[in-house]
């Protein structure tokens, strides 16, 4: 017996169900029809994608696995101090494959996190395991060719590549010390090795008006362990890595104008065929280890939901002032179609999957519409409470609090050693932000403050020492300090999801069928602690229970 766990970055309940509905994921549709469906909350008070995968894979909330944010604060040496939430050492509380790998139970993986230690080494009970997110070498580059020009060198991660356009109109050749490769102009994106120890990239001809350009997703280093040699060997031989598409070159106008800033959608499609790629990359590891494995467990992690839903779901999301109803058909058609990618790869685990086994859909957590942005530091440093060192960074020492660089929505006060003084700079803090507002309309941006442990401040006048910040879910905030005074303004990222304000866009989805699973059950709400007590329900390592009663403890 097998249980398999397939998670799908940002998948909001929200997005997935309305387009089971319409028919577009038969896999999600196979689960709903036998076997249970929820949405899940996440973890909280921040839901970035560290904490609410801990809270996913341990079944714990962030005050017991400690993973706070991206990056953790107070981790490493000094007050600002933080360090990835992904490093080796977190969580603190105990992933599920731990737990059973203690009743002697193997676990598989595909670009899961927290499964490799320091030295890149596995635990006995590996299978099998691909990870590449903790080493990447180099994010996405592009290119500009000129028509009539030579052959041109272009660096990528440290490797030379010699890129020579053959007509003005293309194909272009591409030879590095591991490959040749000929591109054509709009074409499908395709996998460049660029030497024998398996580091790639997957390269893109797009033009442009007025421009061609060559485009790469980003070199990642992949490592691979475990006890099952022909499965490792096949995760080896995997293509090249992608881990994210080309986002951030769609959001800064590189192939043209967007959707909604008046274009025809082929910075769209430029941006939707990059994030493919990393379909495919994840859909062979998903395959080698649907294939190969020999595990009680499988674990298969997917990103592309949430490339996407940052890039693009904004303008789909009625609740956001970033709805844009005059394009949200067309916007949406790029979702479904990223999210059929995704569905595609849960159908062929359900086709693996036997009878006797368990099959688990789940998500870290959901996403919002947004529009703003806001520099905390910069009423901090209006208010007196906290001193700048230089144009973008604050002097923490000769600060009473400030909106920690972690950027996981916590503020600080910098002095605990007098709790009354303590008390008073929060509470200055707090009052102040409280002034925020939107300078186009004018509206209050702040919707209150929550402690540690998400709870809603009962007392503002006497808050902790460490205060997380809630802002109106189309806002969001940033630890950077403004270049021209302008503490709240628009920005270009459509979706977010920093402290999770109990909005339901922000659940994530969940779904499971297999033994004891009560077919077509529809449980509302549950936390997104309750599938890793599933799970260790179905493997027996937990008392047996119906998964209903499970929902609901």
């Amino acid at each position: 017996m097998t249980v398999y766990w397939v998670v799908w970055d940002a998948a909001a309940h929200w997005v997935v169900d309305r387009l089971e509905r319409e028919g577009a994921l038969p896999a999600v549709s196979r689960m709903r029809a036998h076997g249970t469906i929820a949405a899940a909350r996440p973890a909280r008070p921040n839901c970035q994608t560290p904490p609410s995968l801990a809270t996913l894979f341990t079944g714990t909330w962030p005050r017991d696995h400690q993973v706070t944010g991206y990056t953790v604060p107070g981790a490493g040496k000094g007050f600002a101090s933080h360090v990835s939430g992904f490093a080796a050492h977190f969580p603190a509380a105990p992933p599920v494959w731990e737990t059973v790998s203690e009743r002697n139970l193997s676990s598989a993986f595909a670009h899961v996190p927290w499964v490799f230690g320091e030295r890149s080494t596995v635990g006995p009970y590996v299978d099998g395991a691909v990870e590449a997110y903790s080493r990447r070498l180099t994010r996405h580059r592009h290119l500009q060719l000129a028509p009539d020009g030579g052959p041109v060198h272009w660096d990528v991660a440290g490797h030379r590549i010699e890129v020579e356009l053959t007509s003005p109109d293309g194909p272009v050749r591409l030879r590095t010390a591991g490959a040749e490769l000929r591109i054509d102009a709009g074409g499908a994106w395709q996998p460049l090795r660029l030497d024998g120890a398996g580091l790639g990239t997957w390269v893109g001809c797009v033009r442009t008006p007025g421009r061609l350009l060559l485009v790469h997703t980003g070199v990642w280093n992949p490592r691979t362990g475990g006890r099952n040699h022909r499965l490792v060997e096949r995760l080896q031989a995997s293509p090249p890595f992608a881990g994210e598409g080309v986002g951030p070159l769609y959001r800064a106008g590189v192939f043209g104008p967007r959707l909604a800033e008046g274009g025809d959608g082929s910075a769209e499609s430029v941006f939707l065929s990059s994030v493919e790629c990393v379909t495919q990359v994840f859909g062979a590891a998903t395959d080698a280890v649907l294939q190969e494995h020999q595990a009680d467990l499988v674990v298969v992690y997917l990103p592309m939901t949430d490339d996407v839903g940052h890039e693009l779901l904004g303008w789909c999301d009625e609740k956001s002032g970033a709805n844009r109803p005059d394009i949200a058909d067309r916007v949406w058609s790029y979702v479904r179609r990223c999210y059929q990618g995704s569905d595609e790869i849960l159908g062929r685990v359900l086709d693996r999957a036997q009878a006797g086994d368990t099959v688990v859909l789940g998500a870290d957590h959901g996403m919002v519409g947004s529009t703003h942005l806001v520099h905390v530091n910069d009423r901090l440093v209006d208010a007196g409470l906290a001193t700048p060192a230089t144009a973008d960074t604050l002097d923490v020492e000769r600060s009473q609090v400030i909106y920690h660089p972690a950027n996981n929505g916590s503020l600080w006060v910098t002095d605990r050693s007098d709790p009354a003084l303590s008390r008073e700079a929060m509470a200055r803090a707090l009052a102040c932000l409280r002034t925020l507002a939107d300078p186009e309309t004018g509206a209050r941006v702040v919707r209150g403050f929550l402690d540690s442990g998400g709870n809603a401040l009962a007392d503002e006048s006497d808050p902790p020492p460490v205060v997380f910040l809630v802002l109106d879910d189309d806002y969001q905030p940033s630890a950077l300090r403004s270049d021209d005074g302008v503490t709240v303004r628009r920005w270009p990222k459509t979706g977010a999801h920093v402290v999770y304000t109990g909005d339901s866009r922000l659940h994530a989805i969940h779904a499971a069928v297999g033994p004891g699973i009560p077919a077509g059950a529809d449980l509302q709400t549950v936390d997104n602690t309750m599938p890793a007590r599933l799970i260790l329900r179905q493997l027996g390592v937990e008392p047996t229970a119906p998964a209903a009663a499970i929902a609901h403890s």
